[in-house]
């Protein structure tokens, strides 16, 4: 697993800060999809259209940790919330970073199950955070 230390979040772009200074350990994966549809256009060729949209994922991360995300949400019954973060934007070597306000969605476990936060140390396995509607900013 090659380190990440350069993905950032914050509720406004001025308190985006990196996630090891959160205390959170750094995602297992970070996948990025430059856009939210691609189709075959006339000429044969592949088009994307719509935002770009990326995930953080984590093996396991415990209770302390998510709840630096879930602090974010202003009440329990939020779906989402916008953010400004700082993500990886390629899957190649160059390790490119982008700054965007995006809509995080309430991470979710393994099964599916949106999470709240909870007191205790409690360790969770397989949590994604999504990320979608990436704009530059």
């Amino acid at each position: 697993m090659s380190e990440c230390t350069e993905l950032r979040i914050g509720a406004a772009a001025d308190t985006r800060l990196e996630l090891r200074y959160r205390s959170i350990p750094e995602p297992d994966d970070w996948p990025f999809r430059p856009y939210s549809v691609v189709r075959t256009a006339s000429h044969g060729q592949p088009k994307g259209y719509g935002f770009p949209s990326c995930a953080w994922m984590w093996k396991e991360i415990d209770q302390f940790a998510l709840n630096v995300f879930l602090a974010l949400f202003a009440c329990d019954t939020d779906a989402g919330v916008q953010v400004y973060i700082t993500t990886y934007t390629d899957v190649g070597r160059s390790r490119e970073t982008g700054d965007y306000t995006a809509w995080m969605a309430r991470p979710v476990d393994g099964e599916g199950k949106a999470m709240y936060p909870q007191s205790g140390g409690k360790v969770h396995q397989n949590v994604s955070i999504q990320f979608t509607h990436l704009e530059a900013g």
